[in-house]
């Protein structure tokens, strides 16, 4: 869909290492040079526990310089060309 609209290439399950190389965290899709990220959040990211992961996870790509965008079944199946207007909208 991202290609389809012109724009390039994501990378799928990128890691994002820590200070010492170990990986972190892994994104659905990303654009690493650029540091920006793209997830897809199912029904697991409704339960208390992993929206607690969810928003340190957050709150460290943020610090991390990572730019973040989720999106979901909705916007996958029903808003496509909003996700393509919202990732073009990171580029310069």
């Amino acid at each position: 869909m991202l290609i389809d609209g012109g724009l390039p290439a994501p990378e799928p399950q990128v890691w994002v290492l820590d200070e010492d190389g170990v990986g972190r965290y892994r994104l659905d899709l990303g654009y690493r040079r650029r540091r920006i990220g793209i997830e897809y959040d199912g029904l697991s990211h409704l339960d208390r526990d992993r929206l607690r992961y969810d928003r340190d996870r957050a709150n460290w790509l943020a610090a991390e310089g990572w730019t973040m965008r989720h999106f979901t079944d909705r916007d996958l199946y029903r808003r496509p060309a909003h996700i393509v207007t919202t990732i073009r909208a990171l580029f310069p």
